[in-house]
């Protein structure tokens, strides 16, 4: 018999188990059943909380994208210089994928199905293009302050978004970034480009 929680909890415990099914065994090969037992439940009551496997994968695919979005909103509130934004931002996401308990593989199966996925393809994208414009929108404030350079903003978020996606990469397969080096010199080369003396081509 198990402990009764409150449904937050519950849901919480299903997920975690699920999450690691998931990893371990892939989306399709998954069961709910495989589910049930890691979390120590009956069916029955992974169904009362999630009415199907696919509803269970779209909770954690909600986990997954509120944490690529929290460090963000918090920089598109931020009335700082749009500089120490971004060095703050990018200090985050290392910190965050540095300071996991274990890698986030979950990440790499997301990716994975959206490859055959539509409907989670379509949402990966329009979260990607979210984070795309709010970095983007960091940066043209940078320019307007006299900060940056007048490059194409789009472009600058489209790098950075791929560096953080690199670094979501890396650390699912236990790569953990170095956080001392990249918050010292992989930040200044980013913001200073890597040219000895900036010049106009």
């Amino acid at each position: 018999m198990t402990r009764h929680l409150p449904e937050a909890e519950r849901r919480g415990q299903i997920l975690r188990a699920a999450r690691g099914v998931f990893i371990e065994s892939g989306f399709l090969a998954a069961r709910v059943e495989d589910v049930a037992r890691r979390a120590r439940l009956s069916k029955g009551a992974v169904y009362f909380y999630f009415d199907s496997k696919r509803a269970i994968f779209d909770a954690l695919v909600d986990e997954e994208l509120a944490h690529t979005e929290s460090f963000l909103e918090e920089a598109q509130r931020d009335t700082r210089p749009a500089a120490i934004k971004l060095v703050d931002l990018g200090k985050k996401y290392l910190d965050y994928f540095a300071g996991l308990k274990s890698p986030p593989r979950f990440f790499m199966l997301m990716s994975e199905m959206a490859i055959r996925d539509e409907a989670l393809r379509e949402r990966v994208t329009r979260v990607h293009e979210h984070f795309v414009g709010g970095i983007a929108s960091v940066v043209e404030q940078g320019i307007e302050e006299g900060i940056f350079a007048a490059y194409d903003t789009r472009a600058v978020a489209l790098m950075m978004k791929a560096i953080i996606d690199g670094l979501a990469g890396h650390s699912a397969v236990g790569i953990r970034p170095d956080v001392e080096r990249l918050s010292n010199d992989g930040i200044r080369m980013i913001l200073n480009g890597l040219l000895a003396t900036q010049t106009e081509s």
